[in-house]
């Protein structure tokens, strides 16, 4: 493995515009990862709208490597969340390191830069949701989240059309 440290710099910023198209080839890696990939139907258009238009609906992060050459290597995507027993709170989505450049620490250093914007956000909690077999419970956890799971909490979702029928009841 190539020492990163000493050929290249490693840059983590907000995301822009323009990192939309690699950040959606991520997500698309990352769904196949997870076997989502029917789950994954938003494109580099949807996420510039969604990300950049006002009110943004979310915020991101790149991982920048650069040297000869300016590669975005990974991705934490996040958005703003509301607890009415603590206040404000940031849900992280997705944190994504492409498999070249896995093992370097990156995933450790995303993770803190999503961790420090909660912070100057005034948030009080970070949150996250990780599939059962995925072996980045064990990232999370060496990083003091804590499993809700096997607490009293569930997590339930509604999808369009269950959203779209539950809608409906608001029109009656």
């Amino acid at each position: 493995m190539e020492d990163v440290a000493s050929t290249s710099e490693v840059v983590i910023r907000d995301a822009e515009r323009e990192d939309m198209l690699e950040v959606d080839k991520m997500i698309q890696e990352l769904a196949v990862y997870e076997k989502l990939t029917d789950d994954a139907r938003l494109n580099a258009a949807d996420l510039v709208r969604d990300g950049f238009d006002s009110p943004a609906a979310f915020g991101c992060k790149v991982l920048e490597v650069r040297g000869e050459q300016r590669v975005v290597a990974g991705y934490a995507l996040y958005y703003r969340t509301y607890s009415t027993c603590v206040g404000r709170g940031l849900m992280l989505e997705d944190l994504y390191v492409r498999e070249r450049w896995r093992r370097r620490g990156f995933g450790r250093r995303l993770f803190a830069a999503v961790a420090a914007e909660a912070v100057s956000r005034g948030c009080a909690r970070l949150e996250l949701h990780v599939l059962s077999w995925n072996p980045a419970r064990a990232f999370y956890e060496a990083r003091g989240a804590v499993d809700l799971s096997d607490a009293d909490w569930r997590y339930y979702r509604l999808d369009a059309e269950q959203l779209r029928r539950a809608a409906l009841l608001h029109t009656l």
